[in-house]
């Protein structure tokens, strides 16, 4: 699958943001405090790259455990594919929406899987928050890598119930969303949803 390369070289640093993210309810949750969540969360998820990074290169099994279970419960996939799909999901049946938003999550689990064993300590510094509304919340970070140059790293988050969850990321200026979309409109225009679904599949169980 053919990706925009900052996109595809920076997935390790939106895991490392969202492991164990978890927010309260709507009226006791603010922007600044969204902040200060994915501060705390990262913390976190650095001391467990550092004690078990090693162990994890060898040992797939554990290392996608991880994320499944720490990650991705953090994302609203839903509305991901729904926006990754496009026009696409409005013409898809719901059996083919369950199937694209597993496959998708599967790819999603093996990028960050590959891309976490190769984190290396980076700087992450927490710029303001922007608020585009009252459930709506964009954390903006820059990651430092000493002899290059920063990456910018945003977090559009919304409240999803009464918790925060992901809807879209954008590494220096390009959406995860976006990126995916042009991609997957490509594949969906020469052999349809299923052909889509097929080789997000055949990708997913080569990366087992």
């Amino acid at each position: 699958m053919k990706h925009n390369r900052r996109v595809m070289t920076g997935h390790w640093l939106l895991g490392i943001a969202f492991l164990v993210l978890t927010m309260g309810s709507a009226s006791g949750a603010s922007e600044q405090s969204a902040q200060e969540v994915v501060r705390s969360t990262t913390e976190q998820v650095l001391a467990v790259l550092r004690k078990e990074g090693d162990g994890l290169k060898g040992n797939s099994e554990r290392l996608y455990q991880l994320i499944d279970q720490l990650i991705l419960p953090h994302f609203d996939f839903r509305k991901m594919s729904r926006w990754v799909l496009g026009r696409h999901w409005r013409k898809a049946t719901e059996a083919q929406k369950q199937a694209f938003m597993e496959q998708f999550q599967g790819l999603l689990v093996r990028t960050y899987g590959q891309a976490l064993i190769d984190y290396r300590d980076q700087k992450i510094v927490f710029l303001p928050v922007n608020a585009a509304a009252a459930d709506t919340v964009v954390v903006r970070t820059r990651i430092h890598q000493p002899g290059g140059p920063d990456i910018p790293i945003t977090y559009k988050m919304a409240m999803e119930g009464s918790d925060w969850k992901v809807y879209d990321v954008s590494i220096d200026g390009v959406s995860l969303v976006i990126n995916y979309r042009a991609s997957f409109n490509q594949e969906i225009k020469r052999n349809g949803i299923d052909g889509l679904i097929r080789r997000l599949s055949s990708h997913n169980s080569k990366n087992t």
